[in-house]
């Protein structure tokens, strides 16, 4: 036990658990940043005396909720992505192994989802930029976003209709007047699909 520390009381508001202690500390949190153990329903009762793992427990859970309610504040403002929704919370002060496990709920939630980040960014920059699908990958990845999600959101997204006019945009933005024996070679490398390298070498004919 911790200097004799008794729970004195216990409050549940939508899956939210408000404890207070002896020592006059309140305690808010969601139960699944608890270990097992201690996520049963009724574990905590006014009374019971804490042992030091139950009592860390608690302020592990505790300080996981603010996490969770910091995250949710920006993720209400704008998209986000795991890792850059991670890096914002630590720059606040809040501790990492409580970041993660706050983030990797949220994500559970899908309130955070990398995947449609980046459908959601790749269509954004369709409409209004030239770039080629290797360097919107590369963007995507620079933005903490895994390669195979980047890959797969991209060519969800670009089908040959989109893909055409990208590599027209593209070509005309970057090569213009290039030789096209370098021009193919190059623009494979950019990450154009065969079918759309045939259409644009064959488009004036």
């Amino acid at each position: 036990m911790v200097d004799d520390l008794q729970v004195v009381s216990v409050k549940t508001t939508c899956a939210i658990i408000r404890i207070g202690l002896s020592d006059g500390v309140l305690f808010s949190f969601n139960p699944i940043y608890l270990p097992h153990p201690y996520q049963g329903e009724g574990y905590f009762f006014p009374g019971k005396e804490l042992g030091s793992e139950e009592a860390a427990a608690l302020r592990f859970a505790a300080d996981c909720f603010r996490a969770e309610r910091a995250g949710l504040r920006l993720a209400a403002r704008a998209e986000q992505t795991r890792t850059k929704l991670e890096r914002k919370l630590e720059l606040r002060g809040h501790g990492g192994a409580c970041v993660k496990a706050a983030v990797a709920y949220l994500a559970e939630m899908e309130i955070v989802d990398d995947r449609r980040f980046a459908e959601r960014w790749i269509q954004s920059r369709l409409y209004r930029g030239a770039d080629s699908p290797f360097r919107l990958i590369s963007s995507l990845c620079r933005r903490g976003i895994d390669r195979d999600i980047a890959w797969g959101a991209c060519k969800s997204a670009l089908d040959f209709e989109r893909e055409t006019e990208l590599l027209r945009r593209f070509a005309a933005k970057r090569y213009a007047g290039a030789d096209p024996r370098f021009l193919k070679g190059q623009l494979k490398r950019e990450g154009f699909s065969s079918r759309a390298l045939e259409w644009y070498e064959n488009k004036d004919r």
